[in-house]
């Protein structure tokens, strides 16, 4: 499915700080960030430039009338489930995800470059969360770790 995300962020550098750091390899020019769905203050990264991001999903404790959970069913979407709160697609750009195996371990999957993972943005929803899209999975995937995995776009 995806229970974790990490993005990579630029630092907030002057534009001689950028300058000195490109000269030099560019060492502590990026950072990490990992998001996990548990977290219940979990975001996603929607737009590096502005540094816009948006809720994950919504927590059972939360309350509200939008779903609950952080996925969506690639079948529902076309299903018309999603409708009422005016679903909008969206492609998020992490390094990569992860996904607990079935014997709980993390396994991180690397995403190449230009390529992220379908989300749809809730507009009806207060704070617009996203969810990400999943389909289902085949292969050693399904076997060893999860019956559903991320829509890679």
């Amino acid at each position: 499915m995806c229970g974790g995300m990490e993005f990579v962020r630029r630092q907030d550098l002057t534009e001689a700080e950028w300058d000195e750091a490109v000269r030099n390899t560019g060492a502590g020019v990026e950072r990490f960030i990992k998001v996990f769905f548990p977290n219940p203050k979990a975001a996603l990264l929607v737009d590096p430039a502005t540094d816009l991001w948006l809720p994950w999903g919504r927590r059972k404790e939360h309350p509200g009338e939008w779903p609950e959970g952080g996925w969506a069913r690639e079948e529902s979407l076309g299903k018309g489930y999603w409708q009422r709160w005016h679903p909008a697609q969206v492609v998020v750009h992490p390094a990569r995800w992860m996904e607990k195996d079935r014997h709980r371990v993390s396994r991180w999957f690397e995403l190449e470059p230009g390529q992220g993972i379908l989300c749809v943005r809730l507009d009806a929803a207060p704070g617009q969360p996203l969810y990400v899209v999943t389909r289902p999975s085949v292969g050693d995937y399904l076997a060893d770790i999860h019956d559903r995995i991320p829509a890679v776009a």
